[in-house]
């Protein structure tokens, strides 16, 4: 009896302590990410080093956005990612600097940045901008009327330690929007509305005649 009381306390004790750790990480992560519109998320691990990441279509005059919709088949996105050392002016330049860009299976680099870049000697309040060219996989539009959505992520590394993250969402595809021709719609609404005023009318009455008998 004491052997398997001893066992079930050490049991529970390791439940605790592994729930605690648990609870710390999340709560540590928590405080240092935050969720994007469409999708991904952006962490920092300290205030040393800024990172944003943004997509458009390449050559489209539009500015960059977190997300963007209706990519075609054969069309060039581009990937601004941005990379600021946030330190105070009396701190030292920082050697060993690393972006790597983490592309979805979907998507395939046709230009410009590498996926991994390094570099040194980055100064305070100094900004570091890559850009990175992708297109999606042809058979990624081997079908109909459908869209679907990829995040792209990309890190910041100072001494191979993670200093932070933030994406980009692109969605693609050809979704057929069948809608009801607004004749149709507007005449059904009027025949229900004028069946819903004639039950009315007619409950009205009985209730009048029930009352004068």
């Amino acid at each position: 009896m004491d052997k398997n009381k001893n066992v079930k306390k050490l049991a529970i004790t390791a439940l605790i302590a592994m729930g605690l750790a648990f609870t710390l990480k999340a709560n540590t992560y928590a405080a240092e990410c935050e969720s994007q519109y469409g999708g991904g998320e952006t962490c920092l691990v300290n205030k040393r080093f800024s990172i944003e990441k943004k997509v458009r279509i390449k050559d489209s005059g539009d500015s960059f956005e977190d997300k963007i919709t209706g990519v075609k088949a054969g069309e060039v996105v581009e990937f601004k990612i941005e990379i600021k050392n946030l330190s105070d002016d009396e701190a030292d330049d920082f050697d060993n600097m690393e972006m790597e860009d983490f592309l979805p299976i979907e998507l395939f680099r046709v230009g410009g940045s590498g996926l991994t870049e390094y570099w040194n000697d980055f100064d305070s309040g100094e900004t570091n901008t890559f850009y990175l060219d992708a297109q999606i996989e042809d058979s990624e539009f081997d079908r109909e009327n459908f869209e679907k959505c990829v995040v792209n992520k990309a890190d910041v590394y100072w001494d191979d330690e993670f200093e932070g993250s933030d994406t980009a969402t692109v969605c693609y595809g050809d979704v057929e929007v069948t809608e009801l021709p607004e004749t149709g719609a507007t005449s059904t609404l009027a025949f229900v509305g004028f069946g819903l005023i004639i039950v009315g009318l007619g409950l009205a009455t009985k209730r009048k005649n029930l009352i004068l008998e």
